[in-house]
């Protein structure tokens, strides 16, 4: 047995849902990240630290934006076109990995606070802001779960090898509040009914079945963040994360 020896995020920086191109955004890797701002505010040449600011709304509201920064802090960034935190879409992320590992498990999609994958701490926003006032999310505006939602499509690859692949926009329940405690399984072949929130341990996304051995895959998930008036300011670095163990 063995692990993978490739496994990587992909974001669909093609034309549409129907026509998409999937590019690589490695993980652990510096300056491979997604960034979200306003309508229209990004661009592809733009230094994280010049990044511009998303203003605090005066009441909850989803950022409506995304770019993939693929290796470089100041260029080569590409616009995640599907994104537009809606329901609406449904070739936006994906996980891939390859045919040379056998996870031990059903895998899990997650956020947290930084790339020490601390516990969440619900409700609580940080001074000053970091990470964690993303994936902790806040009582009023969020009921505690995190302000990250996400929405996953049936099993990647099921048990007897079959990829799954999504033909229609997600849709579902998708609000600043969702989120259900633990972890929530999309059906074969099906989006969840209600999108769950990413808060570490506490809410995240757990593939329905272990994919079979040895065989390479794709599993397809959508994103969608908000922020709202209690969010805590700051330069905010949740890390997204794809769990798993192997054998």
């Amino acid at each position: 047995m063995a692990d993978f020896t490739t496994l990587k995020f992909q974001a669909n920086t093609g034309t549409s849902d129907a026509s998409p191109t999937f590019t690589d955004i490695l993980l652990s890797t510096a300056n491979y990240e997604l960034r979200m701002c306003a309508s229209g505010a990004g661009a592809g040449n733009i230094a994280s630290a010049a990044w511009p600011i998303y203003t605090r709304p005066a009441s909850t509201g989803v950022v409506p934006e995304c770019w993939a920064y693929l290796g470089s802090d100041n260029s080569g960034g590409l616009k995640v076109t599907t994104y537009d935190g809606t329901t609406a879409h449904y070739k936006q992320f994906l996980v891939s990995w390859d045919a040379l590992g056998t996870f031990a498990g059903a895998p899990i999609i997650s956020a947290w606070k930084d790339n020490t994958y601390p516990a969440a701490s619900p409700g609580t926003q940080p001074t000053p802001g970091d990470g964690s006032a993303i994936v902790n999310g806040q009582s009023s505006d969020t009921s505690s779960t995190s302000y990250l939602k996400a929405n996953a499509y049936g099993f990647g690859v099921d048990t007897g090898g079959t990829q799954q692949t999504p033909s229609a926009n997600a849709g579902g329940t998708l609000a600043v509040t969702s989120g259900t405690a633990g972890a929530v399984s999309p059906a074969t072949g099906a989006w969840l009914a209600t999108w769950q929130s990413l808060q570490a341990a506490t809410n995240y996304i757990q593939d329905g079945v272990t994919p079979k051995a040895t065989t390479a895959g794709l599993w397809y998930f959508l994103i969608s963040l908000f922020t709202g008036p209690n969010m805590q300011g700051g330069v905010l670095l949740p890390q997204l994360g794809f769990q798993y163990l192997w054998v």
